[in-house]
């Protein structure tokens, strides 16, 4: 096989991060190479390359495989330089991806007294779940480490003590010291992420990916969220970076298949939608609509309680039972028609998604039909505008029936919507914008 030639700037990428392992190796250095290596795809698929070079030997090798997590080939090479401070930090950091934690301990001979390999004990025992050994020794290392790092550790002890509020406050603080700090975000976006506060997390998880190296369980939960969202393509990407820092994965594989396979699935996304309403519909309790008490109470007695209950009883079956006469009959069918439903439904009937929909709703309400092939497109369905799974709940959440609908509505008005953010609206403006169209000033 010919040997295969790398191009010109990707010998130059590579050599650059390799440049910083020629002189003495301290912690500073490990982080420049590392930011180095992860500085762009090419620059990672180079060394990758590299690896495969006559060249690749000795602690370069280890450092590049230790920085790209094959741990287990780099161990063998970094155990030869353990006594340099910053060489034993890499080796720590690879023991404990092979969860070999107490190796990982062992070889950190200076954990008291140097801040990085301090920070890489506290790793240590935050996997081994060793909630008092943390306060113990950040009480002892605090001031050594930098005020953002301690007020992060201090809030991953609260985490880890189920005090999410002053957890949340930490990272916060952490954040303000030093806006990049990779796991104050991440931690924070994971918080955020677990309230149901799913924009913020967003954002949180993107600014985290914004700082090298890429943090694997940041991308894949950004994937997930993603993917919770209806976004099964953004997600698919998520999960492809994750494999390309970690080809292993095992947790991105996986969920890399579900999402090509919810992508590739035919779904009705309006049948969906009708099905959600006709059981909500179904659900109704009889106590929400203005009936009779003599109506009322015979349901009671007959234990019919909700919408669904009723319209499986026939006629006779009501006006056999004490008291329930023709008044009260001719009163539930208004109620049952005006909702789309009648009496004596079969199985059959309830599990058809075309139930549900009042005969005279839209003119009782004064309300217009949408029209997808009306020259105004304000008249035109919600739906025309092709708005993402977020945009589309908050139209449904106002009750946003047609373009012209939205337009109604202010900048202020959508941002007071649960889980609506900025890029939300920036998406429904863009869309607007389209149509020549715009938010109500």
């Amino acid at each position: 096989m010919a040997e295969q030639t790398v191009p010109a700037q990707d010998k130059n990428s590579h050599a650059s991060a390799l440049d910083t392992l020629k002189g003495a190796i301290q912690h500073d250095t490990v982080r420049e190479f590392r930011r180095r290596v992860f500085s762009n795809v090419n620059d990672l698929e180079s060394l990758r390359d590299w690896l495969a070079t006559p060249d690749a030997t000795g602690l370069q090798r280890g450092m590049v495989l230790w920085a790209l997590g094959r741990h287990n080939e780099a161990v063998p090479l970094l155990e030869h330089d353990k006594s340099n401070p910053a060489i034993a930090d890499c080796l720590a950091k690879s023991y404990l991806a092979l969860d070999r934690k107490d190796d990982a301990e062992t070889v950190l001979k200076e954990k008291n007294s140097d801040p990085a390999q301090g920070s890489t004990f506290l790793e240590i025992l935050e996997v081994k779940a060793d909630v008092a050994k943390m306060k113990k020794v950040l009480d002892g290392l605090e001031s050594k480490l930098s005020p953002a790092t301690a007020k992060y550790w201090r809030g991953r002890i609260h985490e880890m003590s189920r005090e999410v509020e002053p957890a949340i406050a930490c990272y916060d603080e952490a954040l303000k010291l030093d806006p990049n700090h990779r796991l104050a975000l991440f931690r924070l976006a994971v918080n955020v992420d677990l309230r149901g506060e799913d924009e913020e997390a967003r954002e949180l998880y993107e600014r985290a990916l914004m700082i090298p190296p890429v943090n694997v369980a940041c991308v894949i939960n950004l994937g997930i969220l993603y993917e919770d969202m209806g976004n099964y393509r953004r997600a698919m990407q998520c999960f492809d970076l994750a494999l390309n820092a970690d080809p292993q994965n095992r947790r991105a594989r996986m969920y890399r298949r579900d999402a090509a396979s919810a992508l590739n699935m035919y779904y009705d996304e309006d049948q969906e939608r009708r099905e959600d309403k006709k059981n909500r519909l179904l659900r109704t309790p009889i106590n929400d609509f203005e009936l009779s008490v003599r109506s009322r109470n015979c349901l009671a007695k007959m234990n019919i309680r909700t919408l669904g209950d009723l319209v499986k009883k026939t006629e006779p079956e009501l006006l056999s039972y004490k008291n329930f006469g023709e008044t009260s009959l001719q009163e539930i069918k208004e109620i049952l028609r005006n909702k789309g439903l009648r009496l004596g439904m079969q199985p059959e009937e309830l599990m058809s998604g075309s139930i549900g929909e009042p005969a005279d709703e839209t003119v009782e309400l004064g309300e217009e039909t949408p029209d997808p092939k009306d020259p105004d497109p304000s008249k035109r369905p919600i739906t025309e505008l092709d708005l993402s799974v977020r945009c589309r709940r908050i139209v449904e959440l106002l009750k946003i029936k047609t373009i012209g609908d939205l337009t109604s509505r202010t900048e202020s008005e959508l941002l007071a919507c649960p889980n609506f953010g900025q890029t939300s609206l920036n998406e429904i403006k863009t869309k607007l914008d389209e149509l020549g169209l715009a938010l109500r000033a």
